[in-house]
Formats: structure tokens, C-alpha cells, sequence
């Protein structure tokens, strides 16, 4: 089966990766078919030497590991950061309940006080009557000899 030709449709062709509405890129000069002459290609690209590569890996390797170990310290303050932030916002949810509480029980009324049923059995009595009058010493005995020299050296020792 023969093919049909391609028409040369008037509608202008957007490439794949263009969205549609964006300005066509200009196309790079090219040569004719094949590749570009081998001294331009040349002259693009220097030459190093391999000791001269060695010290660039070399390099790159030191820094590589100095932005590792910096990746991993930040990693832990991150880590140590969100423990603190996450403990202050406990204490902080702790603290707006114990406000909330003292918020709601000042709102509160207050308690009305309970009746008192009688008097106090305490209002009559006086602490002084808890040994009756017959069974309790009424003057204290009187001192011996050794307890009465005591009270001297006592009194001496404290008039000085």
C-alpha cells in the first residue's frame, strides 16, 4: 500500500515539550549532516591530569563529609527542637485547663452554708475542765534539797 504524501498544512507545528501559546525556541545553527569538526571539540574541554582529579575527588569528598555530619547535627537539634515544642505544648494545654477550671469555678456560685443542727457541743465547755477539780493536783508539791540547789544554780548561771 502506497503512502500519502505529507501536506504542507498551513497551522505552524508546536513542538512536544512547548505548551501552546509560548514562543517557538530558535533553533541552534547546525552543521550538515554529521557530527561538529574534532578541533572545536577539543579546544571545549581541557585536559586534566589524573593527579588533578584525584584532588578534586579528594575534595569533594571532605566536603561531602563535613555536609554530611552537618546534615546529621541539624537532623538532632531538629529532633531535640520537637521534643521541646511538643513538651511546651502539653504544659501549655495543661495550663489553659487549670485556667478554665478556676474561670468556671469563679463563675460558680458559692456553696450556701449547711444549717447547723443545735449548738456546738464545744461552745460551753472550757478546755480547763477536762480533769475535775478532785483528781487533779491542785499546788505542786514542794522542792527536796537537790532539786532546790538545781533551781539556785540555775538562777546564778542566768542573773550573770
Amino acid at each position: 500500500m502506497p503512502r500519502k504524501p505529507k501536506s504542507a498544512g498551513t497551522a505552524q507545528r508546536t513542538p512536544r515539550g512547548r505548551k501552546p501559546g509560548r514562543p517557538a525556541a530558535t533553533p541552534a545553527k547546525t552543521t550538515a549532516r554529521g557530527r561538529a569538526p574534532a578541533p572545536a571539540r577539543a579546544s571545549a574541554t581541557p585536559k586534566v591530569s589524573k593527579d588533578e582529579l584525584r584532588g578534586q575527588v579528594e575534595k569533594l569528598e571532605r566536603a561531602n563529609a563535613t555536609l554530611r555530619a552537618k546534615g546529621r547535627e541539624a537532623t538532632r537539634d531538629a529532633k531535640s527542637s520537637a521534643a521541646r515544642v511538643a513538651e511546651l505544648e502539653g504544659e501549655v494545654a495543661r495550663l489553659e485547663k487549670k485556667l478554665a477550671s478556676q474561670a468556671k469555678s469563679a463563675q460558680r456560685p458559692p456553696k450556701p452554708r449547711t444549717v447547723v443542727r443545735g449548738k456546738r457541743r464545744s461552745a460551753g465547755i472550757d478546755p480547763g475542765d477536762a480533769v475535775p477539780p478532785g483528781v487533779a493536783v491542785q499546788d505542786p508539791a514542794p522542792l527536796d534539797a537537790e532539786a532546790e540547789t538545781a533551781r539556785e544554780n540555775l538562777e546564778e548561771q542566768l542573773g550573770e
